[in-house]
């Protein structure tokens, strides 16, 4: 990581203080994705699997259309590592705080 990226990390983003403030110069550069599966295409190539009697041939010989389409922007986040340890924060209050 360049100086210019590591100063976009420079701040925890749960506790807004400085990396390394804990006294570790460690921390997590998350990103959270949420996804929701297309039930109508992953019909389609369970059918096609059902149809050619094998998966791996319905994988080869089907359109290859996405089966899961992103349902918000990444949530980008730097951690500290004591927010890393100490905070139980689950994983949806995370993305939609920092969305």
């Amino acid at each position: 990581m360049k100086e210019c990226e590591l100063r976009e990390h420079a701040t925890c983003s749960l506790c807004a203080k400085r990396i390394g403030g804990a006294g570790l110069p460690l921390f997590w550069a998350v990103t959270i994705e949420r996804y929701g599966i297309d039930l109508r295409a992953a019909q389609r190539q369970d059918g096609l699997a059902a149809l050619l009697g094998s998966p791996a041939l319905a994988q080869a010989m089907g359109p290859d259309e996405d089966m899961a389409m992103p349902m918000m922007e990444p949530a980008k986040l730097t951690v500290c590592e004591r927010c890393a340890v100490d905070q139980q924060l689950p994983i949806a209050v995370l993305a939609e705080e920092f969305a």
